[in-house]
């Protein structure tokens, strides 16, 4: 039998500060999740449609769009098996952080004043190592997060369940529930039961994934997403004491 997704935002934090960190981005604590205060609300958020249906891929395109010009944090949490992205993005300064986990083991990235800086896991005798940005930040293809949503979400088709109020905002809820997918036959490993939730705010922003499927091999695989604007500063690592990335 298929896990159901508990309605309960990906990410989640009580109160306004999130599932796994705050606002600020540099805290590198484990938070235990806790139930988003979440109500319902008679003030519908508009999405695009096309031909009667939720246009997701134009959700995404929006999503996508809005942040080009906020600062953010990005959470993805991935199981089966296993790992977590955090993304923080200053825009004023053009500040990006990146840290990944794979259980215990973490990789840790951030981008500023033209220089990319890694931390040295394999180098007891440094902390981390540079080179010159080329642009691109270490472990995510795009920093809104609008690939891996395409990835997992588009293959499915959408509706509006209705609007909630999640701390405040009102968010459009998409859903998708599909326990009947078929199978084709030489795929061994095809996706054949599918629960899904977008939370999109009335910018555009998805603020919450709450994703979920089921191979048809018995494999389960949980993805959740939280977005939280308004970042200030990034806070610097430790392994990066020594810089200064606000220089000037």
């Amino acid at each position: 039998m298929w896990r159901p997704l508990a309605v309960v935002c990906l990410l989640l934090l009580s109160g306004c500060s999130g599932f796994l960190a705050t606002d600020g981005g540099g805290s590198d604590r484990v938070v235990t999740p806790a139930p988003v205060p979440e109500t319902s609300t008679a003030q519908p958020v508009a999405m695009p449609r096309s031909n009667g249906s939720i246009d997701l891929r134009r959700v995404l395109a929006r999503h996508h769009t809005a942040l080009e010009g906020r600062s953010f944090h990005r959470q993805v949490v991935r199981e089966g098996p296993q790992n977590t992205r955090d993304i923080w993005v200053d825009r004023d300064t053009d500040v990006v952080r990146v840290r990944r986990t794979f259980g215990p083991v973490a990789d840790d990235a951030v981008v500023a004043n033209g220089t990319v800086y890694r931390t040295a896991s394999d180098d007891p005798d440094r902390d981390y190592v540079t080179r010159p940005s080329d642009g691109s930040v270490p472990y995510v293809s795009t920093l809104s997060g609008v690939t891996l949503l395409r990835a997992f979400l588009t293959d499915y088709e959408y509706e509006l369940a209705g609007t909630v109020t999640r701390n405040g905002r009102s968010l459009a809820v998409l859903s998708t529930d599909d326990t009947d997918v078929p199978i084709t036959a030489g795929d061994p490993d095809q996706t054949v039961a599918v629960r899904s939730r977008v939370y999109v705010d009335r910018a555009g922003i998805v603020r919450y994934v709450e994703h979920y499927e089921r191979d048809s091999d018995g494999t389960n695989l949980t993805v959740r997403m939280r977005v939280t604007t308004g970042t200030d500063r990034i806070v610097v690592p430790w392994w990066l004491d020594d810089v200064d990335l606000y220089e000037g």
